[in-house]
């Protein structure tokens, strides 16, 4: 029986099936470590949305708009007539949009959270109105009580009342809720009451805002001729929405913007009634830039653990290849234990990148598992030789993950020439090899042989 057990230790094809299940029974802690990581990037996710619902969330600004109400007569259903109040709306002429972008970062424990602030300019011009060019009776129309509306989607986030001048005259924002169905929730301004802004006259306006928010910045062309800039320190923008800036500036220092769009490819009109639904589609226009992150460490680690299997199995693969050479006699705890060793730098990889960022935690981690891993081979492998091997391995395997993580945009290119190449270099290392022989009981001379063999 002892003979039996010890052919069978030999035996490469046994040796390798033994491999084989540690490496599956091995992504039952690796599953476990990915679901670690899922957790804690929905912990992050939570303060995220936790600080920008009392910082400000993602801003839309549209407008301004001129608000004109008149009266227009109706008939009930019992024939009755009545007067009815109602508002038309007029979208300016040109529409200058200008916008200086400072971000900053919020913290909610140990999660950080960027957000913005944002001084935004509006100037430009209103035509000149008349009752015919609007499709009504001049006698109807109440021009003195027209107002302007400017909608911005997270009201709350405005840090200071909004300062405006329309014809050189000073006008004040306040409160409007929802006056202009399908666009944001808005501020209105009244005309001046001392009749010196006539609104059938053209009229220039200047409207300055402050608004807070997150994720992004964005704008509806609501102009005849609408303009837009934007610039900001942040150095990984993302333009969005219907229209793509005409000029884009983007480097380490921060981004900056233009746009230019015609009403002509807009499908909202340049004025319409209260209740023809025209507005309904304006949110197909929005145009603006996206405050990308950066991929989070989250995402990174847990692209990271992906490579799991990977980090096991050509650790595996370099032992086995020892014990084919060498003749050496390596016992399966013995793989389990390397094995886990591998493991653990994608736990310490994580709750260490929490605290420090990705780059001095991935070096830490790749230190502390690989001190672990090459401390251990040098006792189970007998030469410090052979553990200088398996740190050469490893280093290999951890610059190459590194590079991976951070080629965003050909990962999975590099992924799949990395897995080529180590498949390559195990069936290159091995041609030689007789795995008939080796799954008989041999020597040490024999496996000196194929250790010849090996290296050519």
């Amino acid at each position: 029986m002892q003979t039996i057990l010890s052919r069978l230790g030999r035996s490469a094809a046994i040796k390798g099936l033994t491999i084989a299940g540690l490496i599956l029974m091995l992504l039952i802690p690796l599953g476990m470590i990915k679901g670690t990581i899922v957790d804690r990037n929905q912990i992050n996710q939570s303060a995220q949305q936790d600080i920008q619902r009392t910082w400000g969330q993602s801003q839309l600004v549209a407008g301004p708009v001129l608000v004109i109400p008149y009266d227009t007569v109706r008939v009930n259903g019992r024939g009755e007539q009545f007067v009815d109040r109602t508002e038309m709306y007029v979208l300016p002429a040109a529409l200058n949009l200008e916008a200086s972008v400072a971000s900053e970062t919020r913290y909610r424990g140990i999660h950080k959270v960027p957000v913005y602030a944002a001084d935004i300019r509006l100037h430009g011009q209103f035509g000149e109105l008349n009752a015919e060019t609007l499709g009504i009776d001049d006698a109807s129309v109440r021009w003195d009580e027209a107002s302007l509306v400017v909608g911005i989607s997270d009201g709350r986030a405005i840090s200071e009342t909004p300062s405006a001048v329309l014809n050189g005259e000073a006008i004040r924002f306040g409160p409007g809720g929802v006056l202009v169905e399908g666009l944001p929730p808005q501020i209105q301004a009244p005309l001046p009451d001392s009749g010196s802004v006539d609104p059938r006259e053209a009229l220039a306006f200047d409207i300055s805002l402050n608004v807070k928010g997150s994720d992004s910045l964005s704008f509806l062309p609501l102009g005849d001729t609408t303009w837009a800039s934007i610039e900001s320190a942040w150095s990984s923008p993302s333009f969005a929405g219907n229209y793509l800036p005409i000029h884009r500036e983007v480097s380490d220092e921060g981004f900056s913007a233009r746009w230019q769009v015609s009403s002509i490819g807009r499908a909202l009109p340049s004025r319409w009634a209260k209740g023809s639904n025209a507005a309904a589609s304006a949110h197909a226009a929005v145009f603006g830039v996206d405050l990308y992150l950066p991929i989070s460490i989250y995402r990174l680690t847990l692209r990271a653990a992906t490579y799991g299997v990977l980090f096991v199995a050509l650790t595996f693969v370099s032992y086995f290849l020892f014990e084919v050479i060498a003749g050496l006699r390596l016992h399966p705890l013995q793989y389990l234990m390397v094995g886990l060793a591998n493991l653990i730098f994608f736990l310490l990889l994580t709750s260490l990148a929490e605290h420090i960022g990705f780059g001095w935690s991935y070096i830490a981690s790749a230190g502390a598992s690989s001190g672990l891993i090459v401390g251990y081979s040098v006792s189970i492998l007998g030469q410090r030789s052979r553990a200088g091997v398996v740190a050469g391995v490893l280093l290999v395997l951890y610059c190459f993950l590194y590079m991976t993580l951070k080629a965003a945009t050909y990962a999975l290119l590099a992924g799949s020439i990395g897995l080529w190449v180590a498949l390559a270099l195990v069936m290159y290392l091995t041609r030689r090899i007789d795995w008939y022989e080796l799954s008989t009981e041999t020597d040490p001379e024999d496996n000196d042989r194929q250790g010849d063999l090996l290296l050519g």
